[in-house]
């Protein structure tokens, strides 16, 4: 079977049924640009490691070569799922370019401290509290909404998420269901939120779009000279800051919804110089001993 055949056929629908709007563009995209141009006339059985590291070598960036990769090889997974192809070059050695080294700005404790007191007021504070004391996803903090927050117990629950995809909303359950949790809320968060509680409820960005919460996050920052990351590196600096001040790694993975504490350990997990000089010491204590 042609794999343009195979994609029209069987593995669009399956993707229309069963993925997110957000990873079905992801996977059109890198489809049309770059997998259909190469092997979309090429029957299934006939795509081999040489061909896919030849492919691979003539893109210009890496990322892009890794997404087209990952398409490729969603495709071809499924096709032996179904039993379709018997081959299986996806469990062997391709060469993908080397991963840029990506390092996230994040706030200092002092930092976090200011950009709280300085949205005092703000139409976004309630939502730049929330996400900046519980480690939550950029999309799960927007899509948070008054109905969420129980603050008689001083929790609040995360539901759904609110993406931005191809100029309009789209409500997404959580990304795993670890990610469908509850968690506690700071003590200076439940005060505040009480006060800032509306009435009608609704979401915590009000009526604003991701894009449009975005730019006024931005824009205020810059106004009023508050230290700025993108909101998903708020999401970076609770998690570091509060591995840094000792909490327990696997309690900060339960709170960040993650399947896998390796993945809390490789993205956050970041010991300052201080740390690791205690680590040296404790060393040498049991050397000299």
């Amino acid at each position: 079977m042609l794999l343009r055949e195979f994609w029209n056929d069987r593995f669009w629908p399956y993707c229309t049924r069963n993925l997110r709007e957000s990873t079905r563009v992801g996977y059109e995209s890198a489809w049309r640009l770059h997998v259909m141009p190469c092997f979309g006339g090429m029957d299934m059985g006939a795509i081999s490691v040489e061909l896919v590291d030849k492919w691979l070598a003539d893109f210009d960036t890496a990322g892009a070569a890794r997404k087209a990769w990952a398409v490729l090889r969603a495709i071809l997974r499924r096709a032996i799922r179904w039993n379709l192809l018997d081959v299986d070059i996806t469990r062997r050695d391709i060469q993908l370019p080397a991963k840029t080294h990506y390092e996230p700005t994040i706030l200092s404790i002092r930092q976090q401290r200011a950009l709280l007191q300085g949205f005092y007021d703000h139409p976004l504070e309630a939502w730049i509290i929330c996400a900046a004391s519980c480690g939550l996803r950029t999309e799960e903090g927007y899509g948070l909404e008054w109905s969420d927050i129980d603050l008689r117990s001083g929790v609040l629950h995360v539901e759904r998420g609110l993406q931005w995809v191809s100029g309009h909303e789209a409500v997404v359950p959580p990304k795993t269901e670890l990610s469908r949790r509850t968690l506690p809320l700071p003590r200076f968060a439940i005060r505040r939120l009480r006060e800032l509680r509306p009435r009608e409820g609704g979401r915590l960005i009000g009526p604003l779009t991701p894009p449009q919460a975005a730019r006024q996050y931005a824009s205020w920052c810059k106004r009023h000279n508050l230290s700025y990351v993108p909101a998903r590196n708020l999401r970076h600096s609770w998690a570091t800051n509060t591995l840094a001040a000792g909490a327990d790694i696997a309690i900060v993975s339960k709170m960040l919804g993650h399947s896998d504490i390796k993945t809390t350990a490789k993205y956050y997990l970041k010991p300052d110089i201080t740390a690791l000089r205690d680590a040296q010491r404790l060393w040498e204590r049991a050397l000299v001993a």
